[in-house]
């Protein structure tokens, strides 16, 4: 029956009658690749890097975020810039520690995250953005787009 539905979908597919494509050896798994992206807001970024130095009793400093940049040289890193009473408190967050609190802040709110994958970090039109791959070889290339 398996054999019929791919038959069907090959004639489907086929520009001409009869044509038919060779249905390579590979197991649907392995032919398969996925991308996900998400993308997160400021909000969501500041929140998944408190919620992370807190877990672990890491220092973060008092006061009101008023600023989150990053910034993309060989992998992204993030500043979050902090407020009380008129002083300014900057933070750099590392690369590693940014994309360690994003996958951890998805998975405290059940989003469905694939272990083997591979999951790397981008910043695409100013916005921090976890791109997972699976079944690639290589994990995605960076495309740089414009900061709208």
């Amino acid at each position: 029956m398996e054999g019929d539905a791919i038959s069907h979908l090959q004639l489907a597919a086929a520009p001409e009658a009869g044509v038919r494509f060779r249905v390579p050896g590979l197991s649907e798994r392995e032919r398969m690749k996925e991308l996900r992206c998400i993308v997160f807001t400021d909000r969501e970024v500041v929140s998944a890097i408190t919620e992370r130095r807190r877990k672990l009793n890491e220092a973060f400093p008092e006061g009101e975020v008023s600023a989150l940049e990053y910034t993309v040289n060989r992998g992204v890193t993030a500043r979050v810039s902090v407020t009380q009473e008129g002083v300014a408190n900057d933070v750099a967050i590392p690369e590693q520690e940014l994309q360690a609190a994003l996958v951890g802040y998805c998975m405290s709110r059940n989003v469905p995250l694939p272990v083997v994958s591979d999951k790397a970090l981008y910043v695409i039109k100013g916005r921090a953005t976890l791109m997972i791959t699976m079944n690639f070889r290589k994990p995605a290339r960076l495309v740089v787009l414009g900061t709208e």
